[in-house]
């Protein structure tokens, strides 16, 4: 039954996400949906991307490093190439993991310092390798929330520029813990508000940046609001597993 919850959620996703799309007259193929799997399994996470996930999010270096060759040798069963799928960091990273989670990630959504970034491009130096990174945003003022602050937020970024391993992709925000829609959309609206001062001072060589906010429970109020990236995880796993 796993499967077949994880294949119906993912068609339930995907419809939402096409009328959230609708409202801001943009096509739904322009939203890539993040799959936040912690604490759920390896055959979750490979009944997922059976169903056409092809982005999955981590909050923890350690259970992703254990969870991803188990992922990775249930796609080969499948005769699913696992090349196809990309590892996003969404957690808060610590500067001593850095290194791990430069080997192990293909994208880092939360650099929210100087130290961090530097920490990530040494690590990619020694590893040869180009990492796609967002800078994690504080948009809602909540001491509790990770991320530098909007009026740092450009700063950070113009430091970045000196790396030359990391590739700067765009911003990343937790949004406020809340059910007023209209504190939720302000918040949203400083990190689209960001990104184009962003594009405007420092355009991006390679297209337009990212903007990765809203979760399960305010993805279509963070498209409505620019988003295009939305970081899911019960809508499409169900609960947590703890155990």
């Amino acid at each position: 039954m796993l499967s077949a919850d994880i294949a119906e959620n993912w068609r339930n996703l995907m419809q939402q996400v096409a009328a959230a799309t609708l409202c801001s007259g943009r096509p739904a193929k322009a939203i890539k949906i993040i799959g936040v799997s912690k604490f759920q399994s390896a055959e979750a996470i490979a009944a997922a991307i059976r169903a056409g996930l092809r982005d999955i999010g981590e909050n923890r270096v350690q259970e992703a490093a254990a969870k991803r060759p188990e992922v990775d040798a249930l796609l080969a069963d499948f005769g699913i190439d696992s090349s196809l799928v990309r590892w996003h960091f969404v957690g808060r990273l610590q500067s001593n993991k850095a290194a791990k989670a430069a080997a192990l990630f293909d994208v880092i959504q939360s650099v929210d310092s100087l130290d961090l970034a530097n920490r990530l491009d040494r690590a990619c130096q020694t590893l040869n390798k180009q990492l796609a990174i967002l800078i994690e945003v504080n948009t809602s003022g909540e001491a509790t929330k990770g991320g530098v602050s909007p009026e740092m937020t450009l700063a950070l970024r113009r430091q970045i520029t000196q790396f030359r391993h990391l590739n700067f992709r765009g911003l990343m925000s937790i949004g406020p813990l809340t059910d007023d829609e209209t504190c939720i959309r302000q918040a949203f609206d400083v990190l689209r508000n960001l990104r184009a001062e962003i594009e405007r001072i420092l355009p991006a060589p390679d297209g337009r940046l990212e903007l990765s906010m809203g979760m399960s429970g305010d993805f279509p109020i963070a498209i409505e609001c620019g988003a295009t990236m939305v970081r899911i995880g019960t809508a499409l796993f169900g609960a947590r597993n703890y155990n």
